[in-house]
């Protein structure tokens, strides 16, 4: 069989201590799945392809290891008896495994095993892998489906699976299919309500629209105030300057105005015909018409009048 149809990446010595020792067991599980395919029988044959396969880093590692007592090396017998083969390719498999795997903590690994949590967006049945994957390294043996249920009761991320695990009356088959089941659900709901606010978003898209487009009818026919070019002077009334009326019009609204111009009343500023000076009526005097606390003499106006004190003034205070 050619590496084209099974192909393996080389091993990766780069990743992180923690997870170098699982790196080397996945990949070899890997690597002996193609040796079975490809039928190889032979301990060099088999040796010289894991260093190949397994690239510059892993051969590396390799040959800057030492021996391992574990490693087996056959006798020298006599001849004409054939010597056995020497086992090259299993001494290298237990000298790179001593050198990635070591000594097993089972504390630490039953620790890790302990803070397993499920993600908010991680399937139930990957979160599940994971603890059986941390579960084979803690030595539970008869207790590993215990400890996996227990941990699922207190690492699940949906509040319902881990009280069915507090419950105690489902095992972890169970408990696992309620969680699968569970999660199909709730993504149904959230595909159902995904498809309703999008139904309800092109309703009141449409809507909005329909009603833009008779605003804009209505703005088109609707009739100016004004008529389009110039005015016609003809037409302009002389208190207000509007164009909707003359100055004979009772409704004009400065008919009962003061001109801020003149002081009179009866038209607007704008309309004035007596020039600029400025309440000019309050500099002359004229005889009231109304004799009630008015005065009588333009002499007597004058003095109501204000002015800046003289001299004078100030000697008859003293």
């Amino acid at each position: 069989m050619d590496d084209k149809d099974w192909p393996l990446q080389s091993f990766n010595e780069t990743v992180d201590t923690s997870d170098l020792r699982r790196e080397w067991e996945e990949w070899h599980r890997s690597f002996e799945l193609i040796l079975e395919m490809k039928r190889i029988e032979s301990q060099h044959e088999k040796l010289v392809l894991l260093l190949a396969r397994g690239g510059r880093g892993l051969q590396r590692i390799f040959y800057n290891l030492r021996p391992v007592p574990e490693e087996v090396y056959p006798e020298p017998v006599p001849i004409p008896l054939v010597p056995k083969e020497i086992p090259e390719y299993d001494n290298a498999v237990l000298r790179l495994s001593k050198f990635f795997i070591g000594k097993r903590n089972v504390r630490i690994e039953l620790e890790l095993f302990r803070t397993l949590k499920q993600a908010e967006s991680e399937p139930f049945n990957r979160f599940l892998l994971r603890l059986r994957t941390q579960a084979a390294r803690c030595e539970f043996q008869d207790r590993e489906e215990i400890e996996i249920l227990q941990q699922v009761t207190m690492g699940a991320f949906d509040e319902r699976v881990r009280d069915k695990g507090l419950e105690g009356t489902l095992n972890l088959d169970e408990v696992t299919n309620y969680a699968i089941n569970r999660e199909m659900l709730l993504k149904q709901k959230e595909k159902e309500k995904a498809k309703a606010l999008k139904e309800e978003s092109a309703v009141v898209a449409a809507v909005r629209q329909e009603r833009n487009v008779r605003t804009a009818f209505r703005g088109k026919n609707r009739a100016r105030p004004y008529p389009s070019g110039p005015k016609p002077s003809s037409n302009e009334c002389n208190r207000c300057g509007s164009y909707r009326h003359s100055g004979e019009d009772v409704r004009c609204p400065a008919k009962k105005a003061r001109c801020n111009s003149c002081g009179r009343i009866g038209h607007f500023g704008r309309k004035c015909r007596g020039g600029n000076k400025r309440f000019s009526y309050r500099e002359t005097w004229e005889q009231p018409k109304i004799e009630a606390n008015v005065v009588t003499s333009e002499n007597e106006w004058n003095e109501e009048l204000p002015r800046r004190p003289v001299p004078a003034d100030i000697q008859q205070v003293n």
